[in-house]
């Protein structure tokens, strides 16, 4: 039971562990990109570890069972071959899925990696770019052409009092670069924060892009000395600016993935590897668990299998089973229970046949003689008209010799009672009646003894024969009543014991001096008396009764506690 307590527990902590497994990635198949969950996985060490870890528990137990399975296999424990076999079967049918499924898998990959990088998009994309630059290059031209139209020869204070269509800012600087004054509207503003160093290094009525808080912006040096230098602003409208982005950021991570595509499809197969061989080895721990929970019926079976075949009726098979397993030990363990007890019942029949044999001997051979001398006495008393004394003294010594024929007849006839002991009458009968009936008639016959009884259920019904029943009952109860001195105590018990739902007990103990270790085997051998009292029959009388209703008894016995056990199959 410890053990299977210990392997429930383990195999509750791995399948939660599966589980949380299982949602981690079905949380990360759902709700991060592709390209981020590779750098996640890349940059996150703990999940690395997890992913390893999980893993190397589920490899390290199925290698664990399968050693255990080639150890048992190599020492010959009963069940191993089929344990082996079955473990080898549940192999091959975990692992066929698998080979077609890696191989489809690892082609589909393949080919949906490759079709990223189909002829033309790199092209498509580089075109786009193109575009952007072109529209930039427009934009430049206006504004260019818009100043050189507006300011030829403006001065300073001429640019502060213009109104631009495309241009959104003016910087005016010395022929030292330094920057002199920056006249923007109000919604470009942010733009004098643009770094124009080593801005006149480009060719005048050229564009520059730049990015300031989130705005962008294309600086284009129109004038470089004349004295003064002048730099044009003009922002790029937004809509135009996270277009471009896109393009340029898609055709990035196009030439990104155009370089590694390789490691890629390298790193999308471990991923697949790490995110299946986890369920792949579950399943065939699981496997294994399955086989070990059928084979370990079948070795129990097959060593109790011995046992009995070895003459070992005594063996129980003690495992926890559910359905078809459990009804299978039941059985079997029912069958050896009636094995044992009908051998118990031959041995009993063998030597009460024997001593029934004996009894009818010893009854016909005294029974013979007893008649002529009963009769000779009584002639001979009825006879003789002698004196009177003599006639008493005479009278005295017949009577005494017919007395003691008296008690040798009776002997005679419980002799013959025994050797024709009549067959039982088996009917449906309520044990619990029977030992009411019981305790009632004995509480008020014996009021110097304390009779208790207890059963714990309202009806159990057996097959039996009532009246031998009752008479086995007194028996021992007669037996208790000699045993035990004034005041004594007798209890009567039934119960069902655990393990034993369809049999039911009978308990009959008392306080009294209890059983002689040296006559414990004797207690039910026909003829024989502790006392040297009666026949010895009671007990052989009792045993064979009880046997007769397909019971079974047996007693333990210590001083001042002496207890014997009846034990019937329910009905």
């Amino acid at each position: 039971m410890k053990l299977f307590r210990k392997r429930n527990i383990l195999l509750i902590s791995i399948v939660s562990l599966f589980l949380l497994y299982f949602s981690a990635i079905i949380y990360y198949s759902f709700k991060v990109e592709t390209l981020d969950l590779f750098q996640r996985i890349s940059r996150n060490n703990l999940l690395i570890y997890l992913l390893v870890g999980f893993f190397l528990i589920m490899l390290a137990l199925v290698l664990y069972y399968i050693i255990q399975i080639i150890t048992d296999r190599a020492k010959d424990k009963e069940g191993s071959r089929f344990r082996l076999r079955l473990t080898f079967f549940f192999l091959i049918v975990t692992s066929i899925p698998l080979v077609p499924l890696s191989l489809v898998s690892n082609n589909m990959i393949s080919k949906s990696i490759n079709m990223w990088f189909v002829g033309g998009v790199e092209e498509s994309l580089e075109d786009a770019v193109e575009i952007t630059k072109e529209l930039y290059r427009r934009l430049t031209e206006q504004s260019v052409g818009e100043w050189k139209t507006l300011c030829v020869d403006c001065t300073q204070e001429d640019v502060r009092k213009m109104q631009f269509r495309t241009i959104d800012g003016v910087f005016v600087l010395d022929t030292a670069n330094r920057r002199l004054e920056g006249i923007f509207t109000s919604s470009v503003s942010v733009a004098q924060d643009i770094p124009l160093l080593n801005i006149f290094e480009m060719k005048l009525d050229t564009w520059k892009r730049m990015e300031v808080k989130g705005r962008e912006y294309l600086i284009i040096p129109v004038q470089g000395d004349n004295p003064l230098k002048i730099v044009l602003v003009r922002s790029i409208p937004d809509y135009i600016m996270r277009k471009a982005g896109s393009i340029s950021a898609g055709l990035q991570n196009y030439r990104t993935f155009k370089v590694i595509r390789e490691p890629i499809k390298v790193i999308v197969i471990l991923f697949f590897i790490v995110v299946t061989m986890p369920f792949v080895l579950l399943s065939f721990y699981l496997a294994l668990i399955i086989s070990r929970d059928v084979t370990i019926p079948i070795r129990e079976l097959l060593i109790g299998t011995h046992k009995v075949a070895s003459d070992d009726l005594s063996y129980k098979v003690n495992i926890p089973a559910k359905d078809e397993w459990k009804l299978l030990i039941d059985s079997f363990n029912r069958m050896t229970e009636d094995l044992r007890l009908n051998k118990e019942l031959v041995k009993y029949s063998e030597r009460s046949a024997a001593w029934q044999d004996i009894a009818r001997k010893i009854a016909h051979e005294i029974k013979n003689p007893l008649t002529p001398i009963k009769l000779s006495a009584e002639r001979i008393l009825k006879q003789y008209r002698g004196k009177d004394q003599f006639r008493e003294i005479l009278a005295k010594g017949i009577e005494t010799i017919i007395s003691e024929v008296n008690n040798i007849t009776y002997m005679v006839n419980e002799f013959s009672s025994f050797a024709r002991f009549p067959s039982s009458k088996l009917e449906r009968n309520d044990i619990i009646v029977i030992l009411e009936d019981l305790y009632s008639f004995l509480k008020h016959t014996y009021r110097n003894i304390d009779f208790s009884i207890s059963h714990g259920e309202r009806r159990v019904y057996i097959l039996l024969d009532k009246y031998q029943v009752r008479r086995a009952f007194l028996n021992i109860i007669y037996n208790s009543i000699n045993a035990v001195s004034a005041n004594g105590k007798i209890s009567l018990a039934g119960y069902t014991s655990s393990g034993k739902e369809d049999h039911y007990t009978i308990a009959i103990t008392d306080n009294g001096i209890g059983i002689d270790e040296d006559i414990k085997e004797k207690v039910f051998n026909p003829y024989f008396s502790k006392d040297g009292k009666g026949t010895g029959l009671g007990l052989a009388i009792v045993e064979r009764i009880i046997y007769e209703n397909r019971g079974r008894i047996w007693f333990e016995s210590a001083p001042g506690k002496t207890t014997f056990y009846v034990e019937f199959a329910k009905a």
